[in-house]
């Protein structure tokens, strides 16, 4: 009888824990994690621009040729131009989501470029937010 009780008190654990990963909800959570077209151009995008770095480093370590780097260069900035004219159809559409997307990135790009630096409180020099002491003065820094 306690085996058995056991057994389904464990049971059910289980079915509590692994339960909402099978489950697909409708909420605007959900929604919003989901990733829609403008997210896969952007990471398309972000593909073909290093395919493009990466070639100009193959071309410069002389593993192509002129013709064969002329050839591959041309296609892979014809597919980053009309996967840039996708992303730019798509946001200057008047889709609200769009305008919301593109004032998040603005933010996000604002607080990436304050938090990579930090002022020292002694003598107001600039110092990358990993430093722990003043590059200028020696004085420690706030966290």
């Amino acid at each position: 009888m306690v085996y058995l009780l056991c057994g389904l008190i464990g049971s059910a654990v289980i079915a509590a824990v692994v339960g909402p990963l099978f489950r697909k909800e409708n909420s605007l959570e959900s929604t919003i994690i989901e990733e829609t077209e403008w997210d896969l151009l952007q990471r398309k995008k972000e593909v073909v621009l290093g395919n493009i770095q990466d070639l100009d480093f193959e071309y410069k370590c002389g593993k192509l040729s002129v013709e064969d780097y002329n050839k591959v260069r041309a296609e892979m900035t014809a597919e980053a131009g009309a996967v840039l004219r996708q992303i730019d159809d798509i946001e200057n559409s008047q889709d609200l989501d769009a305008l919301i997307r593109r004032e998040v990135s603005a933010r996000r790009t604002k607080t990436t470029v304050s938090a990579k630096h930090q002022t020292c409180p002694s003598c107001g020099v600039e110092n990358p937010a990993t430093n722990k002491f003043c590059a200028e003065c020696g004085g420690k820094l706030r966290k």
